[in-house]
C-alpha cells in the first residue's frame, strides 16, 4: 500500500472538505427482467436454494448476473472472462427437468436470458465512464467484484476512450492512492463508507443501475456544503441528478427496484462449508491441526497450526515495504498475503531441498520414512488400532511414564508427521526411536536427518530470496488492487507461486488430512 505522506495526507483532508459526489442513474431493460426475476426465483425457493443442487445450479448464474451490474465491460468479454461454463449449465437444466419439473420452466427461462445477455457487445457502463474521462484527468475506477480487476485493466488499455482510466481498490484508497476523479461503478452500499467519507478525489461518480436501490447518505466527516451556516453543520454537496435514460429521483423507488444485497452472488459463511473443505479422512490417515483462511476471490486455505509450523507472506501492513517472512498460524492476520505454490503441488521448500541434497536426497527421505513408520507399527502394536492423535496420546503418555520425554501428545504427533524431519532435541528423538526399537541407530538417524534439516532450510532461504528479488523488481499495485498476484520463479527453484490476500480467519482449528495444507480451495459454489 502506498503510505499516506503528510502532504498526501494534507490533500485528502483538502478535497475532503469540496469533494462532490455524482450519481449517474443507467439502464438495462433486459438485464433488469433478468435480475428480477432471478431475485423472484431465489425468493421462491426460500431455504431450499442451499441445497447442493440449487448451489450449484444458481452460482454460476449469480455470479454472471452480478459481474454484468457491476462491471464496465462489454457483456460478451465480462463472460468470457468469467468462464462461465454453459454445457454445465444446460445439463443442469435438464437435470432440474428430471427433478424438480415445477421449476424447470423458470430455471430454464434464466439460463436463456443470461445466454442471451452474454452475447451482447455493449455495457450500460461504458459510455458514462468515458463521458466522465472526457472531463480530462487522472481517473480511478472502483469495482466491487476485484477477480473481474484484470479484465477491465486489459480492455481499458485497448480502448482508447478509457486507455488511461486506472482500476484501484478499496484496500488502496485508505493509503495515499490519489486521483482527480473517481468513478465508482455499482450502488455506494456495495463499498467500504471511506471510499466516501474520506475520498481520495475531488470528485466522486457513483455510476449504478437504475432499479438498484442506492439509501447511502453522507455523514458528518470530512463533509462540506458550499452556503453552510456558522452552525458547524457540515454536508457533502451530492451533485445534480444526471438526466441518463430520463431523470428519476433516489428516493422515488419502485417497489420492484432491488436492494442491493439481492445481486451480491451467494459467499460461503463461516460455519457452513468448512468441514467438508477439510475433507473426509480414516483413522489410519495422517491428519494434522490446522486454521482456514478466507482469501481473495472466495477463495480458502489450510494452512499448518502445528507446533514449529509456520506459513509464507508478504506484509505490506506496518510499513510501506512489501517483505517476505514466515509466521506460524496464530500470527496471521487478515490484510497479510499467503503465498501458495499454485504450479507443481503445494510444498514449494521439500522439491527444492530434495534437489539440494542430489544424490543423497533418495537415501536420506527413506530414511526419514523408515524411522517413523517403525515409530507408528510399534505403536500399533502396542495400543492397537486407534487413529493418529489418540496414538500420538497413548505414545505420549507411555514416555513420560518412563521418564522418557516429557513431551506432549501434540509434540508426538508432529513428530509422526511427514511434515516433521526430526525433534528439536537429540534427547527427545532418542526417546521414540527407543520406543521404537531404533535405539541403536539414534545418532546415524540424527545425522542423516541434519542433513534433511540444512537442505530444507537452505531451500527456504532460496525462496525467499527469489521471492524478494522478484518484489523489488515488479510493481505490487496488481496485489493490492486484486488482492492475489502470481510470481513466476523457475521451475527448477519454486514453479508458479501465487500471493493472496486474507480475509478471514476461521477461529477454530481443523484436523486435515496433510495433503491438503497448503492448497488453493474455490470455495464459489
Amino acid at each position: 500500500m502506498t503510505p499516506l505522506s503528510i502532504s498526501s495526507a494534507t490533500k485528502v483532508y483538502r478535497d475532503a472538505s469540496t469533494c462532490e459526489i455524482i450519481r449517474h442513474l443507467i439502464d438495462h431493460p433486459t438485464l433488469a427482467e433478468f435480475s428480477r426475476s432471478l431475485r423472484a426465483f431465489v425468493q421462491l425457493l426460500g431455504d431450499e436454494a442451499d441445497d447442493e443442487f440449487w448451489r450449484r445450479s444458481l452460482g454460476p448464474i449469480r455470479r454472471l448476473g452480478f459481474t454484468f451490474c457491476s462491471t464496465p465491460l462489454p457483456f460478451s468479454v465480462a463472460a468470457a472472462a468469467a468462464g462461465i461454463d454453459w454445457a454445465k449449465l444446460h445439463r443442469q437444466v435438464r437435470l432440474c427437468e428430471q427433478l424438480f419439473p415445477d421449476t424447470h420452466e423458470v430455471y430454464a427461462k434464466l439460463v436463456q436470458q443470461l445466454e442471451g445477455l452474454s452475447s451482447e457487445t455493449v455495457s450500460p457502463f461504458i459510455g458514462t465512464l468515458e463521458q466522465i474521462h472526457l472531463q480530462g484527468g487522472q481517473l480511478g475506477v472502483v469495482l466491487r467484484n476485484p477477480r473481474m480487476n484484470q479484465a477491465v485493466v486489459d480492455f481499458f488499455a485497448r480502448t482508447a476512450t478509457l486507455r488511461n482510466a486506472r482500476v484501484v481498490s478499496p484496500s488502496q484508497l485508505r493509503g495515499g492512492h490519489l486521483c482527480n476523479t473517481l468513478a465508482v461503478i455499482g450502488p455506494c452500499g456495495w463499498f467500504p463508507e471511506h471510499v466516501f467519507s474520506a475520498p481520495r478525489a475531488v470528485a466522486v461518480h457513483v455510476i449504478s443501475l437504475r432499479w438498484i436501490r442506492d439509501t447511502w447518505k453522507p455523514g458528518p466527516i470530512f463533509l462540506h456544503e458550499p452556503e453552510t451556516s456558522g452552525n458547524g453543520s457540515r454536508n457533502h454537496r451530492i451533485g445534480e441528478m444526471p438526466s441518463i435514460g430520463g431523470t428519476t429521483r433516489l428516493e422515488n423507488n419502485s417497489p420492484t427496484d432491488l436492494n442491493p444485497v439481492d445481486l451480491l452472488p451467494a459467499i460461503p459463511t463461516f460455519g457452513r462449508n468448512e468441514r467438508s473443505l477439510a475433507g473426509q479422512y480414516n483413522a489410519s490417515e495422517e491428519t494434522v491441526h490446522a486454521r482456514l483462511c478466507h482469501l481473495s476471490g472466495q477463495r480458502a486455505s489450510f494452512v499448518a497450526a502445528y507446533d514449529g509450523s509456520s506459513s509464507l507472506i508478504i506484509d505490506t501492513l506496518e510499513t510501506g515495504n512489501a517483505f517476505v517472512r514466515r509466521i506460524p498460524a496464530e500470527e496471521l492476520e487478515p490484510g497479510h498475503y499467503l503465498l501458495l505454490r499454485t504450479s507443481g503441488g503445494g510444498d514449494f521448500i521439500a522439491p527444492l531441498a530434495d534437489r539440494i541434497m542430489g544424490d543423497l536426497a533418495e537415501k536420506r527421505r527413506s530414511e526419514q520414512t523408515e524411522w517413523k513408520q517403525r515409530l507408528i507399527s510399534a505403536a500399533a502394536e502396542r495400543f492397537g488400532t486407534v487413529n493418529r492423535r489418540e496414538l500420538s496420546a497413548l505414545v505420549s503418555a507411555e514416555l513420560q511414564s518412563q521418564n522418557l520425554s516429557q513431551a506432549r501428545q501434540a509434540n508426538v504427533h508432529y513428530w509422526m508427521s511427514s511434515k516433521c524431519i526430526r525433534p528439536r532435541k537429540i534427547e527427545d528423538f532418542v526417546a521414540i526411536l527407543t520406543f521404537a526399537g531404533l535405539e541403536e541407530r539414534s545418532q546415524e538417524l540424527w545425522d542423516a536427518m541434519g542433513d534433511i534439516d540444512r537442505a530444507h532450510r537452505r531451500a527456504g532461504h532460496v525462496i525467499r530470496g527469489l521471492l524478494l528479488h522478484k518484489i523489488a523488481t515488479t510493481s505490487l499495485e496488481p496485489l493490492e488492487r486484486d488482492g492475489e498476484m502470481v510470481f513466476e520463479l523457475s521451475d527448477e527453484d519454486g514453479g508458479t507461486i501465487s500471493a493472496f490476500q486474507i480475509t478471514e480467519i476461521v477461529g477454530e482449528d481443523f484436523e486435515v488430512p496433510i495433503q491438503r495444507i497448503g492448497v488453493l480451495l474455490e470455495m464459489e459454489d
